[in-house]
């Protein structure tokens, strides 16, 4: 099966993807530690993420070839971005299933500001940014609310997905 955790930057989606993982046996592949791993010093433009999504969506396709779950950790702000993780997932015959983290602004702020993780450069502007560019959802998405404790969080998701 093939899990795409989305949301805007500070939402959760690493703490949900990598705890979802231990629970489902899946490999996670993450835009930000994808994006430290090609670039020393990325620049966020339109090509480097580009780059990244191709590198994300190639890594993905070899794991799911070999019967891997595999959940994908990034924002996949746009449709586009949404439409290729559904390509991917039908090429392989797996389901795909959209997770989207959310929380409370100012919990959001507090995590960004205390944020202990190497590989994302997002701060609270940032985050501004991309909440103004994030277009809407076309498909089913499971929304959690990342202020509640993490194994909610993960029973929630489960119980969507095995229910579907």
């Amino acid at each position: 099966m093939l899990i795409v955790v989305t949301g805007l930057p500070g939402t959760g989606k690493t703490t949900i993807a990598e705890t979802l993982a231990k629970d489902i046996d899946a490999i996670v592949f993450s835009t930000d530690k994808i994006r430290k791993m090609i670039f020393e010093k990325p620049v966020y433009n339109e090509e480097d993420k580009r780059i990244v999504y191709n590198e994300l969506f190639s890594q993905t396709g070899k794991y799911l070839a070999i019967g891997k779950n595999v959940i994908l950790d990034g924002t996949f702000y746009t449709k586009a971005l949404r439409e290729r993780a559904k390509e991917i997932g039908k090429s392989f015959c797996e389901e795909v299933y959209f997770v989207y983290c959310e929380t409370p602004e100012e919990l959001l702020k507090k995590r960004i500001n205390k944020r202990k993780d190497t590989f994302s450069d997002a701060d609270y502007s940032v985050y501004l940014k991309m909440k103004k560019i994030f277009e809407e959802f076309e498909e089913d998405v499971i929304i959690i609310d990342t202020s509640n404790p993490v194994d909610t969080n993960i029973d929630i998701i489960k119980t969507r997905i095995y229910s579907i």
